[in-house]
């Protein structure tokens, strides 16, 4: 069943404030944006978890069709679950965006959870994998969690219903033991953040697909030209002494 989590995913206690982060060494990750499969999943974990509060503002449902491979279809039953201001389901060409009330958002969390379209452009792929994998249970937040890499961050930890709750054996070396199981084992857990980190640095900068695309075909062009070009100067110099 799909989880909607409205009201809790990432919420911060200011705009300015997510700039901050702890010590601890950034965890490598594997980005491929030619994976299709994990961009897919990628996308059904942010819109299950975190698009009740963290908007797409600049990126439409549409483009998934030609970006993730996915259907008109699949996207209109799985992906899209808003409706306008007059109760109409919300149209596929639409900015992907939530029913947060922006007034009733500040009066309860202090500030309006950030769009999250750019976040991997500012923040980094290996930054958002290592927050989304450092959450530990602390019960002197108001939350019950903290973070080792954004301490004292003001946001619950939306997705421990995945990786379940550990505290801490030694923060630094990111050592840790388990005291709540949860759906998926530290493997699988693993493997669901990088592709949801996957899709995010895909949303920050859908034209990279493009421009993979469009690259193979300028390099395999420019190879054809260049021997082409080898050729031809053989040929012209070859009287020449």
């Amino acid at each position: 069943m799909i989880r909607l989590f409205t009201g809790i995913a990432f919420i911060l206690i200011s705009s300015s404030s997510f700039a901050a982060s702890g010590s601890i060494p950034l965890k490598p990750v594997l980005i491929d944006l030619n994976n299709k499969s994990s961009l897919q999943r990628g996308a059904q974990i942010y819109v299950n978890n975190c698009l009740g509060c963290h908007t797409l503002k600049y990126q439409r449902y549409v483009k998934f069709i030609d970006h993730l491979s996915l259907s008109k279809e699949t996207i209109e039953d799985n992906l899209i679950f808003t409706t306008g201001k007059n109760g109409e389901p919300t149209k596929i060409g639409s900015l992907i965006l939530n029913s947060v009330n922006p007034d009733s958002a500040k009066e309860a969390f202090g500030v309006m959870p950030p769009d999250l379209t750019l976040i991997a452009r500012s923040r980094g792929s290996e930054w958002l994998y290592t927050f989304l994998t450092s959450f530990y249970k602390d019960d002197t937040r108001p939350l019950g969690v903290n973070n080792a890499l954004y301490a004292n961050v003001g946001m619950p930890h939306v997705l421990s219903w995945m990786e379940g709750l550990k505290t801490p054996v030694n923060l630094e070396k990111g050592q840790y033991e388990y005291v709540v199981e949860g759906a998926m084992t530290d493997k699988e857990y693993k493997k669901s953040i990088t592709d949801l980190v996957n899709f995010l640095v895909y949303v920050s900068e859908p034209a990279q697909l493009d421009r993979y695309r469009i690259g193979f075909w300028v390099i395999l062009f420019l190879s054809i030209f260049s021997f082409i070009a080898f050729l031809l100067k053989i040929e012209y110099w070859k009287d020449v002494k």
